[in-house]
């Protein structure tokens, strides 16, 4: 789903392979109609134990036993390049600036299956309920779709994804079956899009540390249960709420599934190490408060890794297409001109500068259940780590009685 569904990868061989196949496969379809026992399913594919396939994936299989069709499209195709590191600087360039292209991909059902299998993940089916007519216009929308100069889309984690373009296409095909732009189905809900991440990754807590700090405003805002489609658990749930969209369904390979939910108490948690750091600073902080003593190595430490990350979140909002990531208020403690404020933090002239960052800083707490974005628990002890050398640099530079 950034980049943080379950994709499809391909080596270069491989791939070019795939798509001469595939091109002579869909022009042999593209001429021939349906049969009448045709059969269309969504795939709903359980979630792994890697970053890329966290949160599950969505796939639509079409059957048609008259023409020997049995096949998979999935739009979380994406390749990683070559191998040379020149390759591999234009993958990681594409992918920070939210410009790697996805592309919708087709498999034989039996290859989609022996890779789910191999890899111990349930896949559950759900057969559609759906007229001739209608599969035909969803299955020529595939082809169309599947054509070279139609194939690729520039993903977006909550809006354009593997599962979002299944819904998408799907009604396009087929009608508003999950309710017209009038119906609660596009109303609010309490959840917002961290909300609706965060138990498939809260037993990964420096996962969910990341993807908090990296997440900015429009992340928070409250998501309507048509947008929590953008999950393939929630697709498949509101698919079977439609009324009369599903024909039959059930578990097509059966597996444990993975935890979902869980989040446990750790002494390596983000939160506990920053809660460390902050007792250890905090103590060292007043030692040398009470013998009138300063440190400007650590505070130049502190600025320079709380600009850094200012700049990233900055970076993020103005110079990527990275929706998710925009207006990040992480930057109120993070903030970016701490790079620049590291050289002359010495310098009492700029006693005002610190004020001022205090001041922001402080906000994180006073604002903590009143601020339009929500951020990860870890941030407290963060935040709280600066706001004390801010005071200390504060007090060091004010007149003294």
């Amino acid at each position: 789903m950034s980049q943080l569904t379950t994709f499809s990868i391909f080596t270069k061989n491989n791939f070019i392979a795939l798509l001469l196949s595939f091109s002579l496969w869909s022009q042999t379809f593209a001429q021939n109609p349906l049969s009448e026992n045709t059969e269309i399913s969504i795939l709903t594919c359980s979630k792994g134990d890697d970053l890329y396939n966290t949160f599950g994936h969505t796939a639509i299989r079409i059957q048609d036993p008259a023409q020997q069709l049995d096949v998979v499209f999935n739009y979380g195709m994406f390749s990683f390049g070559g191998s040379s590191a020149a390759d591999q600087v234009k993958f990681g360039i594409k992918f920070i600036r939210g410009k790697l292209e996805y592309w919708l991909g087709a498999e034989d059902f039996d290859d989609f299956v022996w890779s789910y299998q191999n890899n111990q993940r349930w896949v559950y089916e759900q057969k559609l309920n759906l007229t001739l007519a209608q599969q035909q216009k969803l299955f020529d929308a595939l082809i169309v779709n599947y054509q070279p100069e139609n194939r690729a889309y520039q993903y977006d984690f909550f809006f354009d994804n593997c599962s979002s373009r299944v819904r998408d296409i799907l009604e396009d095909a087929v009608g508003p079956v999950f309710g017209d732009e009038n119906s609660i189905i596009h109303e609010p809900t309490d959840s917002s899009f961290i909300d609706l991440i965060d138990p498939y990754i809260c037993d990964k807590p420096w996962l969910d540390f990341g993807m908090d700090m990296m997440l900015g405003l429009p992340s928070s805002r409250k998501a309507s249960k048509y947008e929590f489609m953008f999950l393939p658990y929630h697709l498949q749930n509101q698919i079977s709420l439609a009324p009369g969209l599903v024909k039959s369904e059930g578990m097509l390979i059966p597996f444990p599934d993975r935890t979902i939910g869980k989040r446990s108490f750790s002494l390596t948690s983000p939160f506990a190490i920053f809660s460390y750091l902050l007792l250890l600073v905090g103590f060292f902080t007043y030692k040398a408060y009470k013998a009138g003593k300063h440190s400007f190595a650590l505070d130049r430490i502190l600025l320079f890794v709380s600009g850094l990350l200012g700049i990233l979140f900055f970076f993020m909002w103005v110079a990527t297409n990275h929706i998710p990531a925009h207006a990040n208020l992480n930057m109120f403690w993070a903030f970016p001109l701490n790079m620049f404020a590291l050289f002359f933090v010495h310098n009492k002239k700029y006693l005002m500068y610190f004020k001022w960052v205090a001041g922001i800083n402080a906000f994180i707490f006073l604002a903590w259940f009143l601020s339009p974005q929500q951020y990860n628990l870890a941030v407290l002890p963060l935040a709280a780590i600066f706001l004390v050398r801010y005071i200390k640099i504060i007090d060091f530079h004010s007149p003294k009685a």
